[in-house]
């Protein structure tokens, strides 16, 4: 009989180096309630007491689904840490640990069948054998089931961010793939999952079973920091302000009787009635490009979506082998092609940035207002950015929980340890593997481009001829940047490319979030923001067959930036001069072709297309559309976390979470809105000046009439 091979790597906390995600959790818990001595009195008074069956029943069996890709079975989590009962005077309580079971074991030595001499009675259509005392022979079709299975996984370990040389920066979402099954198991709090499974495992003394353990979890092992005391704190004064604030602004509405332009605008300021009048207030002012909030609403739906997808892939998915081939089916293409959303967010930055200075400000003003350029857009983002980092860091981990917490628990690390390089917009260069909210790469990557944009803006207001050569010259700069890397990389097109897992990392770093990459969508929208403010308030005659020829140009473009994802992702796909031509220039033509469907409805060249953009209904959405692309992937992450089994992927299922995840992130980014932008937007305009109540004129362009038994009197001149 084979002997217990037990391997320790990953020895949650108290063995070996812990790694980052771990942090969040009080490793010091796990080391003092660990004793030897009482664990195997323990393990021997559960031997004949009915309490054993309830760590039986909370542990992991072997999976079903195997050659459809499953290999991890939670066990029942809740149920494991809820276990706490009497032996013989002893109280005996459960822990929850994780281990990693490879799927090349040793043989396992059964134990030969006894003889017993019995005469099956002969049953047609039936023949019974006698089995063999072996493993099973593999039959070819499991092993390609098995290889495919691998390739999957490794492609999710390096999606995910696994580096193997540094465990440091793990994004934990799939770290077990590469070692086979993940099985929770429920043991007594004092033991080890080592000393539990041997003793256990000695009632079966023919198993030879290599494991590694991963993590454990007890009750209450999420400990407060200074950071949880900070955000009860400081959301406990913002309620208090919003309290005090509205209670204000009511008693001035309702009580006196009093105007809105009477009273104090900073005692208004954080009041839920006025800032919520002013969020659901839809009125147009002249000269707003109305269609750009139907775009941003759908493009930032677009962005939750892919977000609720790929977290969703990237979690322990029973199915995986359905979701191999769903990625490559054409269905899928919508979610493979999310990412160039974020292009146009470069675009819309790009096309204001001229549109809303240079249209409205003198060239004499804007060199001695650059440091109100710059603040102006750090005021404006950081109330919310901060908001929602310090939750991310505190609050949000102690939200809920689950057998495979550990994606929130990476981020709430990865924000405690680098939040300073999220405000300050640099972590794109400064931790790129572990960015504070891994969405607000984006950010930082938009707010380097907003600093640069003084170098092409200070040419706009002189000639023509100068605006466009350094508006050319930019943008072709940028499209040999995007170039270079790209050809020199020799990258994938497509973010989620399985086929190639290995320079996943590199072209994370050195493409994806790389503001030279990124960079023509950004100044091509400057070109179209130029060309907005040359015709503002004129109107341009394009003849009917340009417009159509114009249109159906854009949209084809745009299909083609869409659609080319799907050869891309074939496992036969080797055309690498294709990949190189889409990510050196596929993103500068999709912000090409969108720039001109933004003009074309400006300048009243949209038709139905202007008027679907133009509703009313996409001005919420729009105006929330920043707090929403800050909160999502927090919502998503809690919702994932809280799995208790393994997920079952069906595209049906997932597009219902996709609208799931979108409503409560529409509700969080409302609130927050409410509480905290809308508020310190208005005490922005006050600490800059602005806002001040000017004294109202008297209309003395048209004199006031009065009637009076039957005649005429003029009141003013």
């Amino acid at each position: 009989m084979g002997r217990l091979q037990v391997i320790i790597l990953l020895s949650c906390g108290f063995m070996g180096s812990v790694v980052s995600w771990q942090d969040a959790f009080d490793q010091q818990m796990y080391q003092d309630v660990l004793d030897e001595e009482i664990c195997n009195r323990q393990l021997e008074l559960l031997n004949e007491h009915p309490l054993r069956r309830q760590f039986l029943d909370a542990s992991a069996k072997i999976p079903s689904g195997i050659l459809t890709g499953n290999l991890a079975n939670f066990g029942d989590y809740h149920q494991c840490l809820s276990i706490d009962g009497l032996v013989q005077n002893m109280r005996v309580q459960g822990k929850y640990c994780a281990i990693l079971v490879p799927l090349q074991q040793e043989p396992i030595d059964w134990p030969s069948i006894p003889d017993w001499n019995i005469t099956l009675p002969e049953i047609p259509g039936l023949n019974f054998t006698t089995p063999s005392p072996g493993l099973p022979e593999v039959d070819p079709e499991t092993v390609a089931v098995v290889e495919r299975y691998s390739k999957i996984n490794l492609w999710a370990h390096k999606f995910a961010g696994h580096n193997e040389d540094d465990h440091s920066r793990i994004f934990p979402v799939l770290l077990t793939a590469q070692y086979g099954m993940t099985l929770g198991v429920c043991i007594p709090k004092a033991c080890t999952a080592r000393q539990a499974l041997t003793h256990w495992q000695q009632a079966v003394p023919f198993l030879n079973v290599e494991f590694q353990e991963f993590y454990y979890r007890l009750p209450g092992d999420k400990p407060f920091v200074a950071g949880d005391y900070v955000a009860i704190a400081l959301l406990s004064f913002i309620l208090l302000l919003t309290a005090i604030s509205t209670s204000y602004d009511l008693m001035q509405k309702f009580y006196f009787k009093k105007d809105t332009s009477e009273g104090s605008d900073l005692f208004r300021s954080f009041s839920v009635y006025t800032n919520s009048r002013r969020l659901l207030n839809f009125s147009s002012n002249p000269g707003a490009l109305d269609c750009i909030d139907g775009i941003r609403s759908i493009s930032m739906m677009w962005i939750v979506a892919g977000h609720t997808y790929s977290f969703t892939i990237l979690g322990y998915i029973h199915n995986q082998m359905d979701i191999l081939k769903w990625m490559t089916d054409f269905s899928s293409t919508w979610i493979n092609a999310a990412p160039i959303t974020v292009d146009t967010f470069f675009l819309f930055t790009g096309l204001l940035i001229v549109y809303t200075t240079v249209g409205k400000m003198r060239k004499e003003r804007f060199l001695p207002l650059l440091h109100l350029f710059y603040l102006n857009r750090f005021l404006r983002m950081f109330p919310l950015l901060a908001v929602v980092v310090l939750l991310s860091s505190s609050l949000v981990h102690h939200m809920a929980d689950g057998p495979f917490w550990l994606n929130v628990a990476q981020s709430t690390h990865n924000c405690r340890e680098y939040w300073w390089s999220a405000l300050l917009h640099v972590q794109n260069y400064v931790n790129p593997m572990q960015v504070c909210l891994q969405q607000t790469w984006y950010l930082s990557v938009d707010t380097q481009l907003y600093i640069l944009s003084p170098l092409v803006l200070w040419w706009l207001w002189g000639h023509r001829r100068g605006a466009w050569i350094a508006l050319t010259a930019f943008t072709l700069l940028a499209l040999a940047s995007s170039s270079a890397i790209s050809y020199l990389n020799n990258f994938s097109a497509a973010l989620a490319n399985f086929n190639r897992v290995a320079e996943f990392n590199d072209y994370l770093k050195y493409y994806y979030i790389n503001t030279l990459a990124r960079a023509p969508p950004f100044f091509i929208g400057m070109i179209y923001g130029y060309m907005l403010v040359l015709y503002k308030d004129k109107k341009i005659r394009i003849s009917t067959t340009n417009t159509a020829l114009l249109w159906v140009l854009s949209l084809l473009i745009m299909a083609f930036c869409l659609v080319s994802i799907y050869p891309v992702m074939q496992a036969d796909h080797t055309a690498q001069w294709f990949d190189n031509f889409l990510n050196s220039y596929m993103r500068a033509m999709w912000a090409a072709a969108l720039g001109w469907l933004i003009f074309a409805c400006a300048k009243g060249y949209g038709g139905p297309v202007n008027w679907f953009l133009s509703l009313k209904m996409w001005k919420l959405p729009a105006r929330l559309s920043f707090a929403m692309y800050l909160v999502h992937v927090p919502i998503i992450l809690v919702a994932n976390g809280t799995w208790s089994k393994t997920h079952y992927f069906t595209e049906g299922e997932t597009f219902y979470r996709f609208m799931s995840d979108l409503g409560f992130t529409f509700v969080a980014a409302f609130v927050l809105c409410l509480v905290v932008d809308a508020p310190f937007s208005t005490l922005q305009k006050l600490m800059m000046g602005g806002n001040k109540k000017r004294p109202q004129k008297p209309n003395i362009s048209e004199p006031t009439i009065v009637i009076e038994d039957g005649r005429v009197f003029k009141t003013t001149l």
